[in-house]
């Protein structure tokens, strides 16, 4: 059986790694579902989604037990977004995510949907804020692979032009 796990992922945390590694000990395979893919260069999307598969592909190496798809918003709350969704990732059993917009989107096409446990209180906002402010304690809440990719790829310098700039 298949299981979809969808997040925007800028970046990919611990909190991420671990609801995987979760998923991987119920479900034969696991889609990770690259949300707004149409995102990136934002303070919200710092990262463009080739950067966030390679965050994926140098923590867990070449797992073939993991599938891969882009998303792109529908710009807004639609209906649509469920059947974006859909279109765009390979066939799943069961979506997991505790959004409860997701879960309304992608039930209305069906989709069963499932919450999943939280391991610590990890959030990519705050890490990006952090990032920021110049805070290294960042680096304690990604896999070590993630925070010297964000390093080689001037993921530090990028967050702080995008967010100093902005006031966050």
């Amino acid at each position: 059986m298949r299981a979809l796990f969808i997040g925007r992922f800028q970046p990919l945390h611990w909190g991420h790694v671990k609801v995987i590694e979760w998923l991987l000990t119920h479900y034969d395979e696991v889609v990770i579902a690259i949300g707004s893919a149409d995102k990136a260069l934002t303070p919200e999307n710092p990262f463009t989604p080739g950067e966030r598969l390679e965050m994926f592909r140098r923590h867990f190496g070449a797992n073939c037990r993991l599938l891969f798809c882009t998303v792109p918003d529908t710009n807004g709350p639609t209906s649509h977004w469920g059947a974006y969704v859909r279109h765009w990732c390979p066939q799943y059993h069961v979506a997991y995510s505790n959004n409860p917009w997701v879960a309304v989107a992608l039930s209305f096409w069906g989709v069963e949907v499932r919450s999943h446990p939280h391991f610590g209180e990890y959030s990519a906002t705050l890490i990006r804020r952090l990032i920021a402010a110049g805070d290294d304690g960042w680096r304690g809440m990604v896999p070590p692979a993630v925070a010297e990719y964000i390093d080689e790829i001037g993921g530090v310098e990028r967050i702080k032009k995008l967010l100093v700039e902005r006031n966050f």
